[in-house]
């Protein structure tokens, strides 16, 4: 179960994502978010993918694999 969400407590933020992610499937949603934090990763550390693998906690192969799935490149 679920926990309850209580009044003041903040909730999860998804403003930049382009939809809300209760209008996408959850792989979508999942994708989406994915390739936001990719993006954002690659242009803090210059494009370069072995800087943003290891900011990201991956392996610069499946970075590179990953964001070629999502239509990164």
């Amino acid at each position: 179960d679920l926990p309850e969400q209580h009044p003041g407590m903040p909730l999860p933020a998804f403003s930049s994502l382009a939809e809300s992610p209760n209008n996408l499937p959850l792989r979508e949603a999942v994708d989406a978010y994915q390739k936001q934090l990719i993006s954002q990763a690659l242009s803090r550390h210059q494009h370069k993918w072995a800087a943003a693998a290891r900011e990201l906690g991956l392996d610069r192969a499946n970075l590179i694999r990953l964001a070629k799935r999502l239509g990164l490149n």
